[in-house]
């Protein structure tokens, strides 16, 4: 993505992988390619006018979502001609079109396609797929030890000594299925009341809190839906 930096092209990718296996770039996109990359949840965003919409108000230009598909194209080919663009599509397997990636690689947007699905561009038409050459780059689920080495790691910078017991962590990081976001998740629950109380973390504060982060695997999906 550091040539987007110099004004040039970067390289497409396709990242592939399950739930919690730290995948999103946002963050990145964030600290080191503001003003010339984008975020684009696909299960809000799902048509070619709504994702011109947010590609162009997410690099700063007023769009009131009335203007024709036509002209948003033509306001994206004029800001490409003059800088590199990133346009990171997070759960594209969810788009309607696919022809809004021929249009964005058309015109030289930079594109990180995500998904949980290794099928999600299985369909691509060959012209779509000879113009996106994606690189794809998996991301495999964290194994039960390396769950557990990560949230020991967390603990180490985020609790005081003493706080929650390596046998504690061990539990948590084999109750959330590899899940990194649900571990985390549960880590925080428990913090959060051990700090409120100034107690050490006893293991039926584990259990709860296991049982409410199970909940945000719902929550995570219905957070992505739009309003219909």
């Amino acid at each position: 993505m550091k040539s987007a930096l110099r004004n040039r092209l970067i390289e497409n990718v396709f990242l592939i992988g399950l739930l919690g296996t730290r995948k999103t770039t946002k963050w990145i996109l964030e600290s080191h390619f503001k003003g010339i990359s984008v975020y684009v949840n696909c299960w809000k965003y799902r048509s070619t006018h709504d994702i011109l919409c947010e590609i162009l108000r997410g690099l700063g230009f007023i769009v009131h979502g009335i203007e024709y598909t036509s002209k948003l194209i033509t306001r994206l080919e004029k800001l490409t001609r003059k800088k590199s663009i990133i346009v990171c599509s997070d759960e594209v397997g969810q788009l309607k079109n696919f022809d809004i990636l021929y249009t964005l690689a058309r015109n030289e947007c930079g594109l990180i396609l995500i998904s949980t699905s290794y099928h999600a561009l299985m369909d691509l038409v060959s012209r779509i797929k000879s113009s996106l050459a994606l690189t794809e780059i998996e991301f495999p689920a964290y194994k039960p030890e390396e769950l557990f080495d990560l949230m020991k790691d967390k603990v180490k910078f985020s609790f005081k000594p003493g706080t929650i017991t390596k046998k504690l962590i061990r539990i948590a990081s084999m109750a959330v299925e590899r899940n990194t976001r649900i571990g985390l998740e549960i880590l925080g629950r428990v913090g959060r009341k051990a700090e409120s109380k100034g107690l050490k973390v006893p293991i039926k504060e584990i259990k709860q809190a296991i049982r409410e982060a199970e909940k945000l695997k719902k929550s995570y999906f219905l957070s992505k839906l739009n309003e219909h």
